[in-house]
Order: C-alpha cells, then structure tokens, then sequence
C-alpha cells in the first residue's frame, strides 16, 4: 500500500497547504453515516475504525481500520461522487488527521499518477478487507474470529494487550457480549490466548 509519506514532496506540500491538520481524541466519531463528506481524512497518525450501522437491530459492524499514513475508501468514494457517507467512523486512540478537501482529489488525479496509484491501491487493499469480512461473517466461527481480532491487540511477548469492554470487542466482531465472554473464557481454558 502506499502510504502518505511515500508520495512525492510536491504532492504533500500541496496537499498541506489546502488541509486541514486536527488532533482527536481516542474514542470519538469524526465521521457519521449521512455526513457530506466535503474532506477525505489521511491519518497521520493513530488508528480509526471504520464501520457501518444498522438502527434497527441497534448493531455495528467493524469494515476496517485506517492506520497512520493511509485514508478511508469509504471516505473517498462519497467525495469523488459528492454523495453523504455510508459508514461512520472512530478514533481507537488518539489520533492526528489531515482533512484534505475533496474539491482538491479530481486536480490532482489529473496531476500526480501517484495519486491514482495511491487511490487505486486503497481500493484493492480495502476490497481485500472486507472480501475477508464477509467471509469470516459467512464461514468463520466466533472463535475463530475472536483469535484473529485479538491477534491486532498482541505484543511483542504474544501477550493481548486490549483496552475494550466485551460488548465493545463483540460490536466490532458481529457478535453478543454473551458469546464473547464464554469464548474468551473457552480461548484462556484452552491456552489458545493470554492477556497481558
């Protein structure tokens, strides 16, 4: 994936001139489902967590992450078709965007082919994402993607090392708190995982 910093300096700089650098906070929404998206936001650093929600079963499910250096498909596409966002989308922990207005994406799509590379590679990895999500969705077993949910949140000992509440860990791997706790107790029994 190309990310920010290998983009070419004329590039950044002009992409730092007309954007906007803010600083969040771990936990809070920078984007809703229904927002206009007048900016796509690169993360220069921290995480984000992009997901899409469904009011009547009152249930999320986790899309992808966005880490430091890259930007949000779904962000991109409402911008290229002036359309509102589909998903909404978390800071996981404190987080520095650069707020780059859409207005600006088609220019430079003209100017730089590292853009369209930049772009074109953004869609093909977050096409990957969320191929692998349906499919865990569709053939995995909860545990199953518990274990490789978890497998983000390990250190360098293998130890977990994970900040979230069950109901928070089950919302971003379609699930119930319920279940989460009985597998997370089955996974530790079965000496399949270790918290720090």
């Amino acid at each position: 994936m190309i990310l920010y910093n290998q983009l070419p300096e004329e590039l950044k700089r002009d992409i730092e001139k007309v954007s906007k650098k803010v600083d969040v906070k771990a936990r809070e929404i920078i984007v809703n489902v229904g927002d206009r998206m007048d900016f796509v936001p690169f993360i220069m650093d921290g995480s984000v967590r992009v997901f899409i929600e469904n009011d009547d079963v009152n249930k999320e499910l986790l899309l992808y992450y966005v880490e430091g250096g890259q930007t949000c498909m779904m962000s991109m596409i409402a911008g290229f078709t002036n359309k509102t966002s589909k998903v909404s989308a978390e800071t996981e922990i404190d987080t520095t965007l650069m707020l780059v207005p859409t207005d600006k994406i088609r220019k430079w799509q003209i100017k730089y082919d590292e853009w369209n590379n930049l772009i074109l590679n953004l869609f093909l990895d977050r096409y990957d994402d969320l191929i692998s999500t349906i499919d865990e969705l569709s053939f995995k077993k909860v545990e199953d993607r518990l274990i490789k949910y978890l497998d983000n949140y390990k250190d360098q000992s293998g130890s977990i090392k994970i900040n979230k509440t069950f109901k928070e860990i089950a919302r971003d791997i379609a699930s119930s708190r319920e279940v989460v706790s009985r597998s997370l107790k089955k996974l530790q029994n079965d000496n399949k995982i270790k918290f720090a």
